[in-house]
């Protein structure tokens, strides 16, 4: 079910609770008021129909009373007076009908004078509500002193049908109420809902990935700030989804990177197998051939030395490419002794100076984490070598507590980093490596001020990342 018919099923259904309640309590409040004003009516009638009666009983004029009756009840019961007259009937000390407006045979049995509570002589504006066939009847009584009663009966028809008139009205109002209830819920619920339909459509298009979707701004109210929040939301998660497939890109390029890399890699070890290694056991098999020729001891013995020389010089190399492909040192003598000798070399091979400073690594780290850290310094002074034009660098290994720091600095050309950082293979491949081990890596240059990285290791990690 929508809002939207909530919101109407809610207003209907308050209006017509209302309108039922005020109809009801109208009718129950008028009807009393309507009664009380026709006892009230009927009390100052029969009190000159009394003092009439009186006088006309003592002039012994019964004949004149019936006629005197009758021209009060129709009198009374014209349009132009408020009452409706049931009867009128006057009664003698011992409950003997005198005169009536009631045919003798019509007299009901209720208008008996036995069947008041009171004696007659006591009655003073006596009110009972009786029920005679169908017509409910305010019935007063008065004594007129010891000559006997007058019992005057007001029919209560007309209170009904006032309140009934009354009530219609009341419904007519209630039913234009509800139409411009419903046209104004309506109105109000399309102001209220739109924003939130607007907000529901965005968001399902948002969810199937259209994060350029926007709801415009309402009002300034609660769903205005909420219009505002979604399409601030709506822009973080593009930006998100930009950086992530930027990030994506790169990360493919960085893989694509790596598979050249390593079939450029596995291209040089076989060239340097069949070029150097190769050669040198082809040159070791013909001077074994070139020995088993060999007469005098002092021929052998030349020989022999040049054997020695060539599985020396082979051995080197094989140990070299070993040593390229991943250094013992850092299997054997742990992450210090394989950067000491990686440094060594390539001080040697750039003839650049680096300064390399390490604390806080009495003991040896895990060997995933000692890998990456080699990785990661081999990667940044390739770049220097590469790329600076730098005439000193610089690498600093500092642990403390649960933090491993390495700062890697030169005094290089410089560059931009917010024009570099995103492009390049070698960046990303150390952001890899730190992100492996929940680290982070900075990156601060300035053209022709040099450049300095900065990785940061947690050492406190989860078994499962160490």
């Amino acid at each position: 079910m929508s809002i939207r018919v909530k919101v109407l099923g809610i207003v209907l259904g308050v209006i017509l609770l209302l309108s039922l309640f005020v109809t009801l309590q109208m009718r129950s409040v008028m009807f009393d008021t309507l009664r009380t004003e026709l006892a009230q009516q009927g009390t100052a009638l029969i009190v000159h129909v009394a003092d009439q009666t009186g006088e006309l009983l003592d002039d012994q004029q019964v004949d004149s009373l019936r006629f005197y009756l009758l021209d009060r009840q129709i009198h009374y019961s014209s349009d132009t007076h408020n009452t409706r007259i049931a009867y009128l009937a006057v009664f003698d000390s011992d409950g003997k009908i005198i005169a009536t407006t009631l045919p003798d045979d019509a007299i009901p049995s209720e208008l008996q004078p036995a069947n008041l509570d009171q004696p007659l002589s006591a009655l003073h504006d006596h009110l009972s509500y009786l029920s005679i066939g169908d017509a409910a009847i305010l019935d007063i009584a008065t004594s007129i002193g010891d000559q006997g009663l007058v019992r005057l009966g007001l029919d209560e028809g007309r209170i009904g049908e006032t309140v009934n008139i009354v009530t219609l009205q009341l419904l007519t109002i209630t039913l234009i109420m509800i139409v411009i209830g419903l046209g104004a819920a309506i109105f109000l619920t399309w102001i209220l809902t739109q924003p939130i339909m607007s907000l529901v459509a965005a968001t399902q298009a948002v969810s199937q990935g259209d994060f350029t979707r926007r709801v415009p701004r309402w009002a300034n109210d609660e769903l205005g700030e909420l219009a505002t929040a979604f399409n601030t939301m709506t822009e973080s998660l593009a930006q998100a989804e930009h950086e992530r497939q930027e990030k994506e890109a790169l990360r493919a390029r960085y893989v694509s990177g790596v598979i050249v890399a390593q079939e450029d890699e596995r291209k040089r070890i076989a060239r340097e197998l069949h070029d150097s290694t190769g050669q040198s056991l082809t040159s070791i098999l013909v001077g074994l051939q070139n020995l088993k020729t060999s007469t005098s001891p002092e021929e052998i013995a030349s020989r022999s030395d040049e054997l020695r020389g060539v599985i020396s010089r082979t051995i080197d190399e094989v140990r070299n490419l070993a040593w390229q492909l991943r250094p013992s040192a850092l299997d054997d003598l742990g992450l210090l002794s394989a950067l000491d000798h990686y440094i060594s070399e390539f001080q040697t091979r750039y003839d650049i100076p680096v300064d390399f400073v390490a604390n806080g690594l009495a003991q040896r780290l895990p060997r995933e984490m000692e890998t990456s850290i080699y990785r990661i310094i081999q990667e940044a002074l390739t770049n220097i070598a590469r790329h600076a034009q730098a005439n000193y660098a610089s690498v600093m290994i500092d642990k403390r507590q649960s933090t491993l720091r390495i700062v890697i600095e030169d005094d290089g050309i410089g560059f931009d980093p917010n024009r570099v950082q995103d492009r390049s293979l070698g960046l990303q491949g150390i952001r890899e490596r730190a992100a492996l081990f929940q680290g982070t890596i900075t990156l601060e240059s300035r053209p022709s001020q040099g450049t300095a990285l900065f990785v940061t290791l947690p050492y406190d990690l989860p078994e499962n990342l160490l």
